[in-house]
């Protein structure tokens, strides 16, 4: 006589399976970079920046921010990954104000994957910034949320940046003079 098994108990194994394999066996880190040329002073891309009640006014990807940009504060942001919306709380890890600013995700699974996101402004000709917006994705989890979720970070940051080019650009009165995007990928 054949004892059956529940199909439960069956379904674990494969499952066991797949967690050990996701946390052992895929990718622990992966970074993307965007950035762009703004027609407008780095103080006028800042002050946008980390303008975090003004979010809904400009910014279609995260169009909700608030919190304390200070280095230990908490900043959340709710964030347009396609038809998702996420929300993130965040740890400010860096200001520098008119040059960098830095946090990274701080929510229950952090220790599975973290991502570090940091944007950087450059002083370019003619009085213009060079906007770098970098994220790192780190943790056992990485390469699931590469897999799930970088085409829709890529494409909100590239959303992102737009967005913070238009807005500078008009606080300014600039005409758009060039419309350069640099994308990177590194692994």
């Amino acid at each position: 006589m054949r004892i059956q098994t529940p199909s439960v108990v069956r379904r674990r194994v494969p499952v066991a399976g797949l967690v050990a394999f996701l946390a052992f066996g895929c990718t622990t880190h992966w970074e993307t970079q965007r950035s762009v040329d703004i027609a407008a002073p780095p103080a006028t891309v800042w002050e946008v920046l980390v303008d975090l009640p003004g979010y809904p006014d400009w910014n279609s990807y995260s169009p909700r921010a608030e919190g304390e940009l200070r280095p230990g504060g908490v900043v959340t942001i709710t964030a347009k990954l396609g038809e998702e919306v996420q929300v993130v709380d965040n740890r400010v890890t860096v200001v520098e104000p008119g040059r960098r600013l830095c946090w990274h995700s701080m929510n229950w699974y952090q220790w599975l994957a973290r991502g570090t996101r940091c944007r950087i402004l450059e002083p370019a000709a003619h009085g213009a910034t060079h906007f770098v917006h970098h994220e790192v994705m780190e943790g056992p989890l990485a390469g699931l949320i590469e897999a799930l979720y970088r085409p829709r970070i890529d494409a909100g940051l590239e959303r992102m940046n737009a967005d913070l080019k238009r807005e500078a650009e008009a606080r300014v009165g600039s005409k758009p003079e060039w419309s350069s995007t640099e994308n990177s990928r590194s692994e």
